[in-house]
């Protein structure tokens, strides 16, 4: 990844879909567009990040939103 260039893609494991909502609401209303999706595999959520995903994850972590990076699209 080079200097100062942002993620763009990204994926991260919700523990529940209360949670996934909750993420999604937020990340929209700060104009950072995201999908909830139900896991390919087992139970559970993910949510699909299409914008700067250190942004989004700062935003959930300032509200006290779980979540555990899964998927990184943006890394080399």
């Amino acid at each position: 990844m080079v200097r100062g260039e942002t993620m763009n893609k990204c994926i991260l494991e919700m523990p529940s879909y209360t949670y996934a909502q909750k993420a999604e609401r937020l990340l929209r209303s700060k104009g950072i567009p995201s999908n909830i999706k139900r896991r390919s595999t087992g139970c559970g959520y993910v949510l699909h990040i299409f914008a700067d995903c250190r942004a989004a994850a700062q935003l959930l972590e300032r509200y006290g939103i779980p979540y555990v990076l899964r998927e990184n699209g943006g890394s080399a």
